[in-house]
């Protein structure tokens, strides 16, 4: 009983630990988590933000300005 508590709060704890984070994989197949989410343009308007399509990006380089 003790065993199934403590690893579903284990579990959990991780869980909400990894929600704000992001992965980056890279070509060579490495992996790279970091802290954060990708920033928004927050000068939008809710209805521009949600018809714009997601942007995707590669790790490393620098996103083009729009």
């Amino acid at each position: 009983m003790l065993t199934t508590r403590l690893l579903l709060a284990a579990t959990l704890l991780g869980t909400l630990l990894l929600a704000g984070c992001t992965t980056y994989t890279f070509d060579d197949g490495h992996r790279e988590t970091v802290w954060g989410v990708p920033a928004e343009d927050e000068t939008l308007s809710r209805e521009e933000r949600v018809n714009t399509p997601p942007r995707y990006r590669e790790p490393g380089e620098i996103p083009e300005a729009r």
